[in-house]
């Protein structure tokens, strides 16, 4: 368990901090994902997909968020979500939602380019304007500032809440996306899955 103040900051500064890194398609390469082993004095262990096991140190100002799991139910008209789609026959089909806590409002707000599987995909962080159903899919109208998405959410796509995190929420074991700086071998931000899920980003 990680208790030092030093891996949170007030959310409103960590906000501004992810919100950067997050909205950067230049850092696409600066994700790991993994399973945390290890979480002292500032630093956490993580092994990654490869097997192999990584020592990251956590910036000062380092973001710490979590994701629960959640239903179809969850998207609504108004709320703020993130939304990773590929595009299949001409259209935007999603293959995971986030639903965003109100207090992270405009989080990495935008359409850029991502990296969850090799083949080209698009993370959308932005409002809904309306919500479709067509069957037992939805179909959701999202705007962001400076431009505006259509998105399909079939029943088989992933459902999480998103929320900010204390400390001890990064607990050995648990599934981590981890948003590298830029500028520092260092973590500007740690999403962490509540126990049993992982992070589907």
């Amino acid at each position: 368990m990680v208790t030092s103040r030093t891996l949170w900051v007030p959310i409103a500064a960590a906000t501004v901090l992810v919100g950067l890194l997050f909205s950067a398609p230049a850092l696409a390469q600066a994700h790991i994902r993994g399973t945390l082993t290890a979480a002292k004095d500032g630093t956490i262990d993580v092994q990654t997909a490869k097997g192999e096991t990584v020592s990251i140190k956590l910036a000062d100002d380092a973001g710490l968020f979590l994701v629960t799991k959640a239903d179809m139910s969850a998207i609504q008209t108004g709320k703020f979500v993130g939304i990773t789609s590929f595009e299949e026959d001409g259209k935007r089909v999603a293959r995971e939602v986030h639903v965003f806590d109100e207090s992270l409002r405009g989080l990495a707000e935008g359409h850029y380019p991502w990296d969850l599987e090799s083949k080209p995909n698009m993370m959308t962080n932005a409002n809904i304007s309306k919500v479709e159903e067509v069957g037992t899919d939805r179909v959701l109208m999202l705007n962001y500032k400076g431009g505006e998405q259509t998105i399909l959410i079939p029943t088989t796509t992933t459902v999480v809440a998103f929320d900010k995190a204390p400390a001890d929420q990064l607990a050995v074991g648990r599934k981590v996306f981890i948003v590298m700086k830029k500028d520092a071998p260092e973590a500007a931000a740690v999403v962490i899955g509540a126990e049993g899920v992982k992070p589907p980003m």
